[in-house]
């Protein structure tokens, strides 16, 4: 073969699944984090400041590859992915422009049913606030309209007061605010992505999904990488949709998502999920929550090293930003980074990220508070090798 086409072969092979010995120098080693940020729709307080020292922070994770949940506004990820571009120049999403003509994302009735119980309940609240009013006080009539007025509805914090989000949301060019696979996912790496792909979840209420991706680990072999944000048990919000309750459609979906790994990921290598699943298992310091969901990866051959390893809540009673859990001592595990086909030689390292204390100023006044709701999770592979699929 003459020379030249000797190089470029080889090329393409570094490029590709990499060639002998330049494949065997891609780092085995690889560390992942999950960390659900709960920026928009008024979920938590201080969201501007909060987005600031988590830019800030995520980059001294060290972590390799990181999924992020709850990033609700296309202009926050937009943010995140730019201003961390430098450690992080691969980055996966799926949010898009729903519609891209004149369409209106609420229809004149839909628009109307919502203005008469925005006015009744929303009126005074203020715009950053009004997504928020509109799903906990509005919650019959918002889970009845159409996944396109939903979305523009939670996607406009912008909106000046109630008429106003609602003349934005019926109006000729309402497609141009309201989003396709809104999920609030965002999925960063130091290292290259391949095959990029994405599952839309049934859901309810708004945008539920799956991001993929494959990493190369070199003489490891490939990790292919799912980050996801599985549906909410929502106490102020009735299920109107097809399962029963929110319980029943997030069985849906995690039976739907583990099927899908099944058929995305490669053969003989290693699978990883990421997220917040709301859902886990009892340990010495948490309390379960639906555990019986959580049940479905364990049986589906999934290993969690967090759980077995350090167990803390990552949904606290003792984080100020979390009112659900009454008693500061307890909490629940929900947020998980779980493994399949990586050799049992030893466990990953595991622990729990962003749970430190932050320093905010608002409006003059310093305040200590968390990140998010949520504290995040990290695993770090040493340089395990694939076992293949079990």
């Amino acid at each position: 073969m003459p020379r030249s086409r000797v190089a470029r072969v080889c090329a393409l092979c570094v490029l590709s699944v990499g060639c002998g010995e330049d494949r065997d120098r891609v780092p085995a080693a690889l560390s992942l984090a999950s960390f659900n940020t709960a920026i928009g729709v008024g979920l938590a307080p201080y969201a501007p400041q909060r987005l600031d020292a988590i830019e800030r922070d995520l980059p001294g994770l060290a972590a390799d590859v990181i999924c992020l949940q709850e990033l609700w506004q296309p202009e926050d990820l937009e943010r995140i992915t730019g201003a961390l571009a430098g450690q992080y120049p691969y980055s996966h999403r799926s949010v898009q422009v729903a519609g891209g003509g004149a369409a209106a994302a609420c229809t004149p009735a839909e628009a109307t049913s919502l203005l008469d119980c925005l006015s009744e309940h929303c009126a005074a609240v203020e715009k950053a606030g009004l997504p928020l009013c509109a799903i906990a006080n509005c919650a019959a009539v918002f889970t009845m309209v159409s996944t396109s007025c939903q979305q523009c509805v939670v996607a406009n914090q912008g909106a000046d007061d109630v008429n106003n989000l609602v003349q934005v949301c019926s109006a000729g060019d309402g497609a141009a605010a309201s989003y396709e696979d809104q999920t609030g996912l965002l999925l960063l790496s130091k290292r290259p992505l391949g095959e990029l792909d994405f599952l839309r979840l049934e859901s309810t209420l708004g945008d539920r999904g799956v991001l993929r991706a494959r990493v190369d680990r070199g003489a490891a072999g490939s990790l292919d990488v799912y980050c996801t944000h599985l549906a909410a048990s929502l106490n102020q919000v009735p299920y109107t949709g097809p399962y029963g309750s929110w319980q029943g459609e997030r069985l849906q979906q995690i039976d739907r998502f583990l099927s899908w790994v099944d058929e995305t990921r490669a053969p003989s290598g290693a699978a990883v999920l990421l997220g917040d699943m709301n859902c886990g298992p009892e340990t010495p310091l948490a309390m379960s929550a639906s555990p019986d969901a959580y049940a479905r990866f364990v049986t589906a051959g999934f290993a969690d090293p967090y759980v077995e390893s350090d167990g803390r809540c990552t949904f606290c009673g003792d984080n100020p930003l979390n009112s659900s859990v009454a008693d500061p001592d307890e909490g629940a595990l929900i947020d998980h980074i779980t493994f399949s086909g990586l050799a049992s030689e030893a466990l990953p390292a595991a622990t729990r990220i962003l749970d430190q204390l932050i320093e905010i100023d608002e409006d003059g006044t310093s305040i200590e508070t968390a990140h998010s709701d949520h504290y995040g999770v990290q695993v770090s592979l040493s340089g395990l090798a694939s076992s293949g699929v079990p």
